[in-house]
């Protein structure tokens, strides 16, 4: 099994570190004027938040085992047939058109497998990450780098 662990864009990495410390100190550091049983259920929800934002920074990276590809993004994980992958297009830029992206970086790859699935990842080594899926399936069309 081969591990890659996900790219990180500095920008929106700092911009979700400064989010889960924001919440933190609301939770934290704020004294709520009253204790309402709403106040510790709206801090059960942030500190939710807090973990699920660490979570996905920390432990977002794709595997490829046998013919599966296994990606893991904090709670959200799932597996796609190497065998199904159509074709894989290179992308950069904020805005993504695919609905699941399990990424942390602006540059990746969009993965379009099975009919009409489509996933969003960014690999660090994306070249090794490649050539490790082409070993297995062939027919995928790999498309141009961008510049």
């Amino acid at each position: 099994m081969k591990t890659f662990i996900s790219s990180k864009n500095n920008f929106s990495t700092a911009l979700v570190w400064m989010v889960a410390i924001g919440l933190f100190i609301v939770v934290f550091i704020e004294k709520p004027k009253a204790e309402a049983p709403s106040i510790y259920i709206f801090n059960c929800i942030m500190i939710s938040i807090i973990v699920t934002l660490i979570w996905i920074l920390l432990d977002t990276k794709y595997s490829i085992k046998e013919e599966v590809i296994s990606f893991n993004s904090g709670p959200f994980r799932g597996k796609i047939n190497i065998n199904s992958i159509r074709k894989i297009e290179h992308h950069s830029g904020l805005i993504v058109p695919v609905t699941y992206k399990p990424a942390l970086d602006t540059k990746g790859l969009i993965i379009h497998y099975n009919s009409f699935d489509d996933i969003y990842i960014s690999p660090k080594d994306e070249d090794v990450f490649l050539e490790e899926l082409l070993k297995i399936n062939s027919k995928i069309v790999i498309e141009d780098k961008l510049s």
